[in-house]
C-alpha cells in the first residue's frame, strides 16, 4: 500500500495540551482527499500520547480521541486505512517507558483503551510507538510483546506495527533490532515490522542533499532481506527527500526497489504531508496556490 504521514497532530510536543488548530492540527478532508485521490491509501497519523491521555492510566481525552475517529471516518471516504502512530519516541512527559516515572503498564493501558475503541475496525492499524529511544532492543521487544498480548486479550484483530530502537533504521535493522524483534509473537500473525530510512548521507533526514542513486538499494536491502528470512511483512513508515534532481532520482530507485520486492512489503508512508509544515524541504503538501511538489509526481507514479 502506498501512503503518507499526515503529522501535525503531534506537533509542538513541548506544549501540552497545546492549542488545537494552532500548536497542532489534525488533517482535514481536503488534505486527505488530495492524497487518497493520488492513490495513497494508507495514512500514518502521528499523535501525541500526552494529548490523547492527559495522565498515565487515565481516561482518553474525548476531544483528541474524537479527532482521531474523525480522521478514520474521512479516510474511509477515500477507501484508505489509518495507522494510529503513537509518536512519542518511547517516552511520556520526557520520561522513558519502563522508568520509575512511566511504568510499562501505562504504555499497555493506552493501547488497551485504543483497542477498545478501534478493535472492530479493520481499517485502523495500531502503530505502537515511533522511534523509541530505549537503549536495549531486547527490553523494547519485551515491552511491545506485553502490549501485543494485552491488545489481543481485548479481542482486537487490528494489524499491529512494531518498531525498533536507534531510530528504527532500515540500513542497520538486522544488527540493531533483528534478533530482538524476531522474538515477537502474535496469535493472529498480524504483525508488521516498521523501519525508517532517509537518503541523505547520515540517514538522519536533515539534509537537502542525497546519496548517489546507486547506493539507495543498499540502504533498504538489509531490512528487506531480514523480512524475507523471517517470512515477515514490513512497512517503510518514514522516508523523504528534497526536490532536487538527485534526490528525486533516489526516490524513484527506492520505490522501484520496494515494488520489486513487494512480496515482503505491506506498504510505505512518505514523510510528510499535512498542514503546518511551511517550507519544510521534504513536505509534499500542496503550495498555497495549489501547486504540486516535485516529489508528488514520483510518489503518484508508484501509488497507482
Amino acid at each position: 500500500m502506498a501512503g503518507i504521514n499526515l503529522s501535525a497532530a503531534a506537533f509542538a510536543s513541548n506544549k501540552v495540551p497545546g492549542r488545537d488548530g494552532w500548536d497542532y492540527m489534525f488533517p482535514r478532508q481536503g488534505e486527505i482527499d488530495y492524497f487518497t485521490e493520488a492513490g495513497m491509501k494508507l495514512i500514518r497519523l502521528p499523535v501525541l500520547w500526552e494529548r490523547l491521555q492527559p495522565q498515565p492510566l487515565s481516561d482518553l481525552d474525548p476531544g483528541y480521541l474524537a479527532h482521531i475517529q474523525n480522521v478514520v471516518a474521512m479516510a474511509k471516504t477515500g477507501q484508505a486505512k489509518v495507522i494510529i502512530d503513537l509518536h512519542n519516541y518511547g517516552a511520556y512527559g520526557g520520561q522513558l517507558i519502563g522508568s520509575d516515572a512511566v511504568k510499562v503498564d501505562a504504555f499497555v493501558d493506552v493501547w488497551v483503551k485504543l483497542a477498545r475503541v478501534f478493535g472492530n475496525d479493520a481499517d485502523v492499524l495500531f502503530g505502537l510507538m515511533n522511534e523509541p529511544k530505549l537503549a536495549s532492543a531486547g527490553e523494547w521487544a519485551g515491552i511491545q510483546q506485553k502490549v501485543i498480548n494485552a491488545v489481543r486479550a481485548t479481542g482486537a484483530k487490528n494489524l499491529i506495527t512494531v518498531s525498533g530502537v536507534n531510530w528504527d533504521g532500515a540500513h542497520n535493522f538486522p544488527q540493531v533490532n533483528g534478533e530482538a524483534l524476531a522474538t515477537l509473537t502474535d496469535p493472529l500473525h498480524a504483525l508488521i515490522f516498521e523501519a525508517h530510512e532517509y537518503f541523505d548521507q547520515d540517514s538522519s533526514g536533515r539534509s537537502a542533499e542525497c546519496i548517489p542513486e546507486d547506493q539507495v538499494e543498499a540502504r533498504l536491502a538489509p531490512f528487506t532481506d531480514w523480512l524475507k528470512a523471517h517470512k515477515a511483512k514490513g512497512l517503510l513508515g518514514e522516508f523523504g527527500v528534497s526536490s532536487n534532481d538527485g534526490c528525486l532520482a533516489d526516490l524513484r530507485v527506492a520505490l522501484n526497489f520496494i515494488n520489486q520486492t513487494s512480496d515482503v512489503w505491506y506498504g510505505w508512508t512518505y514523510w510528510a504531508g499535512g498542514p503546518l509544515w511551511g517550507n519544510y524541504m521534504y513536505s509534499v503538501a500542496p503550495g498555497k496556490d495549489g501547486s504540486e511538489k516535485p516529489q508528488m509526481a514520483v510518489l503518484k507514479q508508484f501509488a497507482e
